[in-house]
């Protein structure tokens, strides 16, 4: 009897965590992109904290707007690259109208480690935006190596 109560204990709370959470949104999948627009190279390869500078592309491919509302970045490569950013997020509030895309800019703080054998090291992005729509919210998962070498 006990073994049956324990059981029942476990898929009630298994059942209640799977249904908990915000509704997600089935449209077609946006196309996201990041570029690095100011970096180390362009601020002369400084050894300390930085600020770097971003595009984000987005293409909506819904037959509705969507609203971007936030970014969420951080470095994967902690033993190497031109720079490590702090793990932090940004919020926006960008419609995007429907079959168009926009690009957003945004600047993140970030250690740069200098002139050295790292300066040209590429730095790999992972980043989560998310979405809000009329059928509901969303997220999209990236990860992106952007080249450090001047353009």
């Amino acid at each position: 009897m006990q073994k049956l109560f324990l059981l029942l204990l476990s898929a009630v709370t298994v059942a209640g965590c799977a249904s908990s959470g915000a509704p997600k949104a089935k449209i077609p999948e946006p196309a996201v992109g990041i570029e690095q627009v100011v970096g180390p190279a362009e601020l002369n390869y400084p050894y300390g904290p930085i600020e770097v500078k971003y595009n984000l592309g987005v293409q909506n491919n819904a037959p509705f707007p969507i609203t971007l509302i936030r970014v969420d970045v951080a470095t994967a490569n902690s033993a190497g690259g031109a720079y490590t950013l702090r793990h932090d997020f940004y919020h926006f509030k960008e419609t995007i109208p429907k079959n168009s895309s926009r690009v957003v800019s945004f600047w993140a703080k970030a250690f740069s480690w200098g002139r050295s054998m790292r300066d040209t090291e590429p730095v790999t992005l992972h980043g989560v935006v998310y979405f809000e729509t009329p059928n509901g919210s969303f997220q999209k998962v990236f990860i992106r190596e952007l080249s450090q070498f001047p353009r």
